[in-house]
């Protein structure tokens, strides 16, 4: 499986599984880093800019308070966060560093406005939206994007295609709206 990071300019959350396409906007590094693409969610059929799905938001782990001082000089694991404590806030500063019990907090699956986040551009994954009430999706058929926001469909006009396939389905999906295994191959 392979990934990349995108940061997400939206203003609005992304979550696992929405298909992406790539932004339009010009901005091509964030704090130095090299090109990290900018992804907008796909919201037309066959858009030749399809680029994958997200996957999860990318995080770094806080290390330094990770651990607090203990006794004689040895490290103690900080206090785990309580039952019912909400989930800790995003911040819109790209990659951001988490403590271990913040992590077990954190819903990885959402890429929130201004956070770096991970998409899958080629291989087997398990969390793709897709719309089969354009048509029914079965194990095998081309997929490409959709006019439902953040949702891939079944190729009905192979020709218009060319340069927006997503990948194949893996999974069916009679009618609805739902989610599919695709194997990713950006063609």
């Amino acid at each position: 499986m392979s990934t990349s990071q995108f940061v997400n300019n939206l203003g609005e959350t992304l979550e696992q599984g929405d298909v992406v396409i790539i932004g339009r906007a010009k901005k091509s590094s964030l704090d130095g880093l090299p090109a990290i693409i900018e992804a907008d969610l796909a919201d037309s059929a066959y858009d030749t800019r399809v680029c994958g799905i997200v996957c999860e938001v990318h995080v770094e782990l806080k290390l330094d308070s990770d651990l607090e001082p203990g006794p004689a000089g040895t490290a103690k694991k900080a206090p785990r966060a309580k039952a019912g404590q909400k989930e800790p806030k995003a911040e819109s500063s790209g990659s951001q560093a988490f403590s271990l019990a913040e992590l077990e907090l954190l819903d990885r699956t959402k890429v929130h406005p201004g956070q770096l986040g991970y998409l899958i551009n080629q291989g087997v994954y398990s969390y793709c939206k897709v719309d089969a009430d354009i048509a029914p999706i079965n194990p095998g058929d081309l997929l490409t994007t959709s006019p439902t926001r953040g949702h891939a469909q079944k190729v009905l006009q192979p020709t218009k295609a060319v340069g927006a396939i997503l990948g194949k389905a893996l999974g069916s999906l009679k009618k609805g709206k739902g989610r599919i295994p695709v194997l990713i191959t950006l063609e």
